[in-house]
């Protein structure tokens, strides 16, 4: 008797998800009865939406989209009547920065919209925001609003750190497992590959002369390659573990961190020494265009150091960190911002080394990157496979938590 029941129970549930496989059914688990697969894809100055088509269902003559942008409480058809075998519909010229709501409903064959809708939201933007996943291999860009990504380039083994060029869009790639570096054109998808290295770490390209430098900690040199991924110059070496390494935009020299060496050195463009500066155990730096002073944190030293532009001497050395390694300076606005990864912090500082705020929450945070233009900051946190997007004032404005490990992060202002 206790078989015939449990028989009897696996068919009524068969029967009740055949029931609730109907797209049109309320109780559909993947519908809830709207259209299924909807998505708003912010762009610069457009908004992509995307749904999953439907055909042959009786009673459905085809899509309404409906559009609530920025302050404006009322829903605005966008278009006349989709057809059911439409996937997709660009909304263009959306307002950048602007949000913008969307509800997509199926249309009945008396013209009526059918609840409940389908909703998604967005908010356009220049911006193109890259981030390198050492768990996935991959490069993925994201949308300007944070919610989504767009693209996907693979074939990399355990890519480590990003950077952009911010004049032409192109994307250097460091994978250090694999012993090189790529060098992305996201418009073409054309890659050059620079093999032969030992552990590429950290990338810097100089806007003007396009020269990405490289930090090799294998061979304990620092490397210097044209777009074309063609060498530039002699090697700088030899080093003690180069870890971190930036331009300065005024004079195109390069700041290199010598973590096992304790120290910080500054090269003239041709890869002649110009000073070095005893840093204890430096990880990063970063430079900031309006003052020139580089800001370099120190992982194991637990510390922010401020160097000057004449490079004589530390200027300052700021504790309070429990394990700081990627560090940004927000030129325009004043504020320097440091992944505190051990304390899951992220801590924004002003010019004089003063801690504004923290914002907590950030567990084993290990990059970040600006925007100069808006101040929108972006954060990656491994251990979470998130990547973290806040205002200029700290406030989380979403977190994407489709990743593996996100290890780096660069934006391109994409202007």
């Amino acid at each position: 008797m206790r078989a015939r029941l449990l028989v009897l129970a696996l068919l009524l549930a068969g029967c009740s998800q055949r029931e609730h496989a109907n797209p049109l059914d309320p109780d559909n688990p993947q519908t809830g009865g709207g259209p299924s697969g909807f998505m708003a894809i912010a762009g610069d100055g457009r908004i992509d939406l995307r749904w999953t088509p439907i055909f042959g269902t009786q009673g459905i003559i085809g899509f309404h989209l409906y559009r609530q942008a920025g302050t404006d409480p009322v829903y605005h058809l966008v278009s006349g009547l989709l057809p059911p075998s439409i996937s997709g519909y660009a909304d263009v010229g959306a307002l950048n920065g602007l949000e913008h709501r969307y509800r997509l409903y199926y249309v009945s064959e008396n013209g009526t919209d059918r609840t409940p809708p389908a909703s998604d939201v967005a908010t356009p933007g220049r911006v193109r925001v890259w981030v390198v996943d050492g768990g996935r291999h991959a490069l993925f860009r994201v949308t300007p609003d944070g919610r989504r990504v767009v693209t996907t380039f693979g074939g990399f083994d355990s890519p480590s750190f990003v950077a952009v060029d911010s004049v032409t869009g192109h994307v250097w790639v460091a994978d250090p497992f694999r012993h090189q570096v790529a060098i992305i054109n996201p418009t073409s998808g054309l890659t050059v590959s620079i093999p032969g290295l030992g552990t590429p770490l950290c990338v810097a390209v100089d806007p003007l002369t396009r020269v990405g430098w490289v930090t090799d900690d294998t061979d304990g040199v620092v490397w210097s390659f044209d777009s074309a991924g063609q060498p530039s110059g002699s090697v700088i070496e030899p080093l003690q573990t180069p870890s971190g390494v930036a331009v300065d935009v005024f004079d195109r020299s390069v700041v290199i961190c010598e973590r096992d060496g304790n120290r910080v050195r500054r090269h003239a463009s041709d890869h002649s020494l110009l000073a070095t500066l005893t840093v204890s155990l430096p990880s990063r730096v970063a430079i900031d265009s309006v003052t020139r002073r580089a800001w370099v944190t120190s992982f194991q030293g637990r510390t922010l150091v401020r160097v000057p532009p004449a490079f004589n001497a530390v200027e300052a050395t700021i504790p309070g960190f429990q394990g700081p390694i990627g560090v940004a300076v927000d030129a325009y606005r004043g504020r320097i911002w440091v992944a505190d990864y051990l304390a899951g912090q992220l801590v924004a500082l002003d010019r004089n080394g003063t801690v504004q705020f923290r914002v907590s929450g950030m567990n084993a945070v290990r990059d970040v990157a600006v925007d100069q233009d808006t101040g929108d900051v972006w954060a990656v946190c491994p251990d979470r496979g998130e990547l973290v997007h806040l205002t200029t004032a700290g406030v989380i404005r979403n977190r994407l938590t489709v990743f593996g490990q996100p290890l780096g992060v660069a934006v391109d202002p994409g202007r």
